[in-house]
């Protein structure tokens, strides 16, 4: 079945206008069965052929030629940015900060969320396959006593997003099958929620509605980025079974309640945030998990009630302390503009990010017992490339590399436990950054970190030395 892409946008999970869009059913002849990939765009070139036989079917084409399709779209940054862009080009850390500090302010009051807002912002840029057909994704995992607001600000980010899905609890997330209508007697495969996603986003929503071996599945394929099939071969009239493998190529975002019951243990090491009812090796698969806690008690619960009644007396009014003012369509084609950019991992870069991992797979292994995984990597560089288009650069720059770092080991900690880099928590926003000044303290701070990140690779790294130079 042949869609156009734009059918999709109902999958978001926000109000739409009323178009309709008519799928059609696509012939292929064997040479061109390989050159098609489910959720991928394509242009096709065929014949129509009216159906007379079958009655649910009116016409049909029959592809003549298939060619991959990447729409070109001249995105642009919006005056706003650009001046923000100048403004603080002092720093390779402030326009980021500027830029998630006042994302998504229709729904939550500016500072209580800026860390979670960050990383939604480097998971909706990072949603492209590069040149040797590698897709670098960024899986968010968010943990939270308030799943409502959250899962209103997550929903508002997929709307940024060049394809997002919803994924029903009740749904199919990734395959499944059904008996071939037009007489051929073999199986159809459908897409489910992350096929459809492909080069986006999946979002999950509150994963305690999942049952496990829905969460079993989700685990597997954050590791593989792939999804089996299985055909039983007398069901669809073949001789012999097959199984197919899918390549899986989206980000997945999912939320879970603290609150909620859980079966690990009271004694919880330091730093570690409690799960819900997600289990540990979900967690994992994840890769980013960030905390958006209460420990601000009762003040961030004021602070939410307080910005919710005067967005709805005073919609869209900037706070009293901001300078700046960025519409919907800013941030949208912000997040275009910065998905398209080609980036570049500068070696101070790629020498942070890999010794880095080598002190904390020690560190972590010699104190903890906690094996860190290969996959770490992938995530840091993703990570840095990123933040590096985010910050409107071509070029990964060692800046970037410590937001990854920062990110990463935060992710780590609330999972395991604090290590001997003892990052704070919050480490990428630890003060308010509303005024300049806020600014100038995080800037600060991010440099005393750096060199702290520094400190840590000579300890538990050997040999470090010799390739990273300490400023």
């Amino acid at each position: 079945e042949l869609t156009h892409v734009k059918a999709l946008d109902v999958l978001r999970g926000h109000q739409q206008s009323s178009l309709r869009y008519q799928s059609i059913t696509l012939f292929l002849r064997d040479e061109l069965c390989g050159s098609m990939r489910i959720g991928c765009l394509y242009r096709v070139i065929g014949i129509p052929v009216l159906v007379h036989q079958w009655p649910n079917l009116t016409w049909s084409v029959e592809a003549n030629s298939v060619q991959l399709w990447e729409p070109k779209c001249c995105h642009k940054v919006s005056p706003g940015f650009q001046e923000l862009w100048k403004s603080s080009s002092s720093s390779p850390w402030r326009f980021s900060a500027v830029v998630a500090h006042h994302f998504g302010l229709d729904l939550a009051p500016p500072g209580l969320y800026d860390t979670l807002k960050l990383g939604l912002l480097l998971s909706l840029v990072q949603t492209r396959t590069d040149t040797n057909h590698t897709f670098h994704s960024v899986d968010l995992l968010v943990v939270t006593t308030d799943a409502l607001i959250l899962d209103r600000l997550m929903t508002y980010s997929l709307s940024l997003a060049c394809r997002g899905v919803r994924h029903q609890a009740s749904g199919e997330m990734f395959a499944y099958l059904s008996r071939d209508e037009h007489g051929a007697g073999t199986a159809n495969i459908h897409a489910g929620s992350a096929l459809l996603a492909t080069e986006g986003i999946c979002m999950l929503g509150d994963l305690g509605l999942y049952k496990k071996d829905k969460m079993d599945s989700i685990q597997s394929v954050l590791e593989s980025h792939s999804v089996s099939v299985f055909i039983p071969g007398k069901k669809y009239g073949e001789d012999a079974d097959q199984q197919i493998s899918l390549p899986v190529q989206c980000s997945f975002w999912g939320i879970t309640d603290s609150c909620c019951c859980s079966k690990r243990m009271d004694s919880a090491l330091l730093g570690t945030a409690e799960m819900g009812p997600v289990p540990v090796q979900l967690a994992e698969a994840f890769g980013l998990v960030i905390h958006c806690g209460d420990r601000v008690g009762e003040q961030a619960l004021l602070a939410q009630t307080v910005h919710t009644l005067l967005q709805a007396v005073q919609p869209r009014k900037q706070p009293p302390s901001s300078s700046w003012d960025f519409s919907n369509e800013d941030y949208r084609e912000l997040v275009a503009y910065c998905r398209g950019l080609e980036v570049e991992l500068s070696p101070e870069a790629e020498k942070l990010i890999h010794g880095f991992y080598m002190a904390s797979r020690r560190a972590r292994t010699l104190n903890q017992a906690v094996k860190i995984s290969p996959a770490s990597i992938k995530l840091l560089v993703s990570l840095a490339e990123a933040h590096c288009k985010l910050s409107l650069r071509s070029r990964v720059l060692e800046e970037d590399a410590v937001i990854a770092v920062l990110l990463c080991e935060n992710s780590v900690t609330l999972r395991h436990g604090a290590s001997a880099l003892a990052v704070p928590p919050d480490a990428v926003f630890p003060c308010d950054v509303r005024e300049v000044d806020g600014l100038h303290k995080r800037d600060r701070i991010l440099d005393k970190l750096h060199q702290n990140i520094l400190r840590f690779i000579y300890t538990y790294a050997p040999g470090a030395d010799t390739y990273i130079t300490e400023e």
